[in-house]
């Protein structure tokens, strides 16, 4: 099994909240990982290979009564998730990149052995198991295999650990990241041959096959309850060594146990934000064939063997091999693998062996004892290099029935101040096998050499400043940028160019600070922005904002509304900039999660924005009369915020207020705000209007069939004040997607102070494509979309908007829904090219408003599995 969960990594200021749920921690980390691995030997890439071999271990697997050999018998390395199969003959060879003590042989109907490596030829020779099948009543026509399928649902229940009101447990974890199978060509290249020879150097003269990049081990304490669900990890005790990043606090968060929750009782097995039909799941006969093969004797418990196998194996399915206990019809150990035919980008081969076992004393409680994984990354780009992600994890001195407090899980990982503190002997103790520790020795050797090297320490520096959003170091702690967004062109400012400063972890952990400058050569106006970040308390985090801007913005389509967005962020800047203004804000924020579930924000702002375009409002008998044409709307507004998201990953950045959500979370997100306000335009004040808005978000999975995402929001203003303070909704006139926006609305085309607006969109994920003979060699993906708004305009808000100005002048005008709502729907292909999406969007209602777009074709681009 092999690779990583690729590229869905933000390039924000990448200093984050100590938070992270440990269900996705790995996948993090790997993605993390391989992206600058793949940044810095990218750069490599771009200046300037005869592979050596491997250890080979051979033999042949026979019945030790017969002398027969044993078809297709398993070997695998003690301890390490590597392995082969044998052939009709049972012959074998197995790879290794480095020395082995002992391998593992299994076959169906013979009994497992462990068999020490003396010399590359093993013969091993097995002994036939005493256990037989159970009797069982086969119907005509019927799978033998299905009734033990039937009898595992019946079981799930007291079987699966997630059912136990409490458990928890110490467990062991090994995190490796390497850089393999490197091309011809790329090994050619200078800077290349200048780490292998270092590398060979190290090694004694052995040429170098692999460039280990990360390497960490990690003591913790796993617990967990039920109702309310709830886990922590406690991180012990790590020891890490990587190449490119040595934040140990950052690092730390990622190398827990989080692989060791892999739940196969569950309908869906979440890896890397994809969801694989588990061989247990009560439907997997529509996604599986399953064969009863035979039993065998795994430790004390004698086990149905069935194997499973994809009826299309481009699904987001699994090919292996589960064993079955034949009293409690628990499982006991599984292998899954998903080869390269599977829709998922860069990935050649996961491979998973996860063994279960009986906690002490429990009766019936099963947990996970053992978890292997290894991901191999295919090439990204061609003729560079691959990447294997290795990681191990066992259970000890498991504790179940004996539930925490609801209290005592008020984060979800705590890290020990003295984990760092350890000797080597507390490691040689910790591993699996003493004899490992030579190996382990070995590859941090490897890495500190190959991070010592000049040429690498070039490119980290390279690959960082692509993965820190173009923000090169000034001094320390002080970082300059972004490259990415110094130059931009609008019709408003003509050229705009823009410097920035930001601080990093370097200088403090507690306060973040960061200014940008942009001047524009026509408008010839200096924009600036500022913002200090304090962060007094992280458990529970506690998190004050300052912020200060005076920028150019548009109606319609604000900064604020895109800030998730890197691509429309900078690309924003570009274009027309119709209904435009100046507008200096400044605000005050303070933000603090309450317990695990909920997070409170209230705040305050000041705004005053200076028109480009022309407004009016109309006055009232008993306004003053005008004493010169103002065009400045001022407004203060105080606001609260609460979001209610139950067993979400708080893993915010620090710079807003997003809640990253967990792959295996059901309950939706859910947030309502509140605003109180006063504004003032041409000698009118306009007092103690008010806001309300709420916005649901949720995902549906249905397994085979995809997902659905959807988000509902909603917003109420009950008072009468300038159009431009109500809800202007977010058009997109670009020729990108934004998820965010109704992609076929102008900007500042509708205006609302009630509305209800519903974004649907159904990822299908292969589900029609996989099934095409052409496309699905190319790994397209179908979708979905529909964007639905409600709205109206009171009378009040309908009367207050000029429909001239003040020297008569007819003012363009301001439209409101009606009794039809605005609909678009769309429907394309994402995953072209790995990375390119593209939609048909279709208008089909309010087509007959001015300079109205019906139909468009949108592209947006994506890199991901």
């Amino acid at each position: 099994m092999k690779a990583s969960k690729l590229l869905s990594i933000s390039d924000d200021n990448p200093c984050q909240i100590i938070h992270v749920q440990r269900r996705s921690i790995h996948f993090l980390v790997q993605i993390r990982q391989i992206l600058f691995l793949i940044a810095l030997f990218g750069c490599l890439a771009t200046f300037g290979q005869t592979p050596t071999s491997q250890a080979v271990i051979s033999g042949r697997i026979t019945d030790l009564s017969l002398g027969q050999g044993i078809a297709f018998a398993s070997i695998a390395v003690k301890g390490k998730p590597i392995g082969t199969q044998a052939d009709a003959d049972g012959r074998y060879k197995l790879q290794v990149r480095q020395p082995v003590d002992s391998i593992l042989v299994t076959a169906l109907g013979y009994q497992t052995v462990h068999v020490a490596v003396t010399a590359q030829t093993v013969d091993v020779a097995l002994k036939p198991a005493a256990s037989l099948l159970n009797e069982v009543v086969v119907h005509a026509g019927e799978n033998p295999a299905f009734r033990i399928l039937r009898e595992i649902n019946a079981h799930r229940k007291q079987n699966d650990f997630r059912q136990l009101s409490g458990y928890d447990y110490e467990a062991y974890s090994q995190l490796a990241i390497t850089i393999n199978q490197l091309s011809e060509r790329f090994r050619q290249r200078k800077p290349v041959r200048a780490i292998l020879s270092a590398l060979e150097e190290k090694q004694g003269g052995k040429p170098a096959t692999v460039l280990p990049v990360f390497f960490s081990e990690t003591v913790s304490h796993i617990y967990a309850r039920r109702n309310p669900q709830h886990t922590k990890e406690q991180i012990l005790k790590t020891n890490i060594s990587s190449v490119g990043i040595t934040d140990d606090s950052f690092v730390a968060m990622f190398t827990g146990a989080g692989f060791n929750t892999l739940n196969f009782y569950q309908n869906q097995v979440i890896l890397f934000k994809k969801e694989f039909i588990s061989p247990l799941a009560e439907g997997g006969r529509s996604a599986y064939t399953y064969f009863l093969a035979d039993t065998t004797q795994i430790g004390q418990h004698t086990c149905y063997g069935i194997d499973f196998d994809p009826k299309n194996e481009r699904d987001l399915v699994f090919k292996g091999r589960m064993w079955i206990d034949k009293r409690s019809y628990a499982l006991v150990r599984i292998e899954a693998q998903v080869g390269t035919a599977a829709n998922i980008n860069f990935i050649r081969q996961i491979d998973i062996d996860q063994t279960y076992e009986l906690a002490n004393d429990s009766g019936n409680a099963w947990l996970p004892e053992t978890t292997h994984l290894t991901v191999s990354v295919g090439e990204v780009v061609k003729h560079t290099f691959g990447a294997t992600v290795d990681y191990t994890t066992s259970v000890r001195q498991p504790l179940v029935g004996q539930p925490k407090s609801v209290d005592f899980f008020n984060v979800d990982i705590d890290l020990a101040e003295d984990r760092e503190q350890s000797t080597p002997d507390y490691w040689q103790a910790q591993r699996l096998q003493s004899s490992q520790s030579h190996t382990y020795d070995q590859t941090r050797a490897m890495l500190d050499t190959v991070r010592s090297l000049p040429v690498v320490k070039s490119y980290t520096r390279a690959a960082q400043f692509v993965l820190n959003g173009g923000y090169l170091p000034l001094v320390r702690g002080v970082d300059v940028g972004s490259a990415f967004s110094m130059w931009a062109y609008n019709r408003v400012e003509g050229h705009r160019f823009r410097m920035g400063l930001q601080t990093n972890n370097t200088f403090s952990r507690t306060w973040q600070l960061s200014a940008y400058g942009a001047y524009g050569t026509r408008d010839r106006v200096w924009k600036t922005g500022a913002e200090v970040n304090f962060i007094p308390k992280r458990q529970p985090l506690t998190l004050i904002t300052l912020r200060h801007s005076y920028d150019l913005e548009q109606l319609g389509f604000r900064i604020e509304d895109v800030a998730d967005n890197s691509f429309f962020r900078i690309n924003s800047r570009f274009g027309r900039y119709p209904q435009a203004y100046y507008q200096r804000e400044m605000s005050l924020t303070a933000q603090r999660d309450l317990g695990t579930n909920f997070t409170q924000t209230v705040g305050a702002r000041s705004r005053s924005m200076n028109l480009l375009f022309p407004f009016a409002i109309n006055q009232t008998s008993e306004s003053a009369p005008l004493a010169t044409a103002m065009t400045d709307l001022r407004s203060s507004e105080l606001f609260l915020e609460t979001r209610y998201a139950p067993g979400r990953l708080p893993a915010r950045r620090v710079t807003n207020r997003r809640i990253r959500r967990r792959p295996t979370e059901t309950a939706p997100i859910v947030t309502l705000r509140y605003t109180l306000g006063t504004a003032s335009f041409q000698s009118r004040t306009f007092s103690g209007y008010h806001k309300l808005q709420m916005q649901v978000d949720h995902t549906l999975r249905w397994g085979l069939f995809g997902r659905t995402q959807y988000t509902i929001k909603a917003g109420y203003s009950p008072s009468t004040i300038p159009y431009l303070l109500l809800q202007v909704h977010l058009g997109n006139q670009t020729p990108f997607y934004n998820k965010n926006a109704f992609n076929l609305m102008n900007y500042a085309e509708f205006v609302s102070d009630r509305y209800v607006s519903v974004a649907v969109e159904h990822k299908f994920e292969g589900l029609l494509t996989n099934r095409l003979p052409i496309i699905r060699r190319w790994g397209w993906r179908t979708f979905m979309t529909g964007n639905v708004l409600w709205g109206q305009l009171s009378e009040a808000n309908y009367k207050l908007i000029a429909t001239q100005d003040s020297k008569g002048k007819r003012l363009p005008p301001v439209h409101s829904l009606q009794q039809t709502p605005y609909v678009e729907v769309g429907y394309g292909f994402e995953n072209i090219l790995k990375s390119l999406r593209i939609e048909a969007l279709h208008r089909l209602t309010y087509r007959q408003n001015p300079n109205v777009t019906p139909f468009a074709i949108k592209v947006s681009f994506q890199l991901g599995l």
